[in-house]
């Protein structure tokens, strides 16, 4: 992985950011490469993306706001796949075409639900092909107020511990 992907991996749980690197490995090796292109999520920047659409210029782009993704709780990644034979690395944001989801960007989501992830892809609200999550016994659609008090009061380690993956 990229020193950018790399510093984002960095913030995340170390469990989902092993089977985030063993993906991009799987990846790599069919000539594929992608970059981590979110990790953890301030509350500040959760906020601003789930205004995009409504009270702020730009597409909709998440149903989640403030507390409700699990990106603020360093539960979850986007990633996006680069143009093949780029260099430098150059995004390839087109996730489908009138035939679907792109071949590349399928693999790349193939991999990750491959690894126990849950895939932005099969969210019935919005399609967020770019996302990726691991919640252990925490709801997939958003965290519980037990788990929102928990990040205010305790930090991302006792909701890790409350979602069954605590770091040891």
């Amino acid at each position: 992985m990229d020193k950018v992907s790399e510093q984002r991996l960095a913030q995340i749980h170390p469990v989902l950011a092993a089977k985030i690197r063993t993906m991009a490995d799987a990846l790599a090796a069919e000539g594929i490469v992608i970059r981590i292109t979110q990790g953890l999520r301030t509350y500040a920047e959760q906020a601003a993306l789930y205004a995009q659409g409504r009270t702020a210029p730009g597409p909709k782009v998440t149903n989640a706001p403030a507390g409700s993704s699990y990106h603020n709780y360093g539960l979850a990644i986007d990633f996006c796949v680069g143009i093949p034979g780029s260099n430098p690395w150059q995004p390839d944001w087109k996730v489908t075409d009138v035939k679907g989801i792109r071949p590349m960007w399928a693999r790349a989501i193939k991999l990750g639900k491959a690894q126990g992830l849950v895939s932005g892809a099969d969210f019935d609200s919005i399609k967020d092909y770019p996302h990726l999550q691991m919640t252990g016994n925490l709801p997939i659609g958003s965290p519980t107020p037990k788990a929102k008090a928990l990040l205010v009061s305790d930090g991302l380690k006792a909701v890790w511990a409350l979602a069954g993956m605590p770091v040891t």
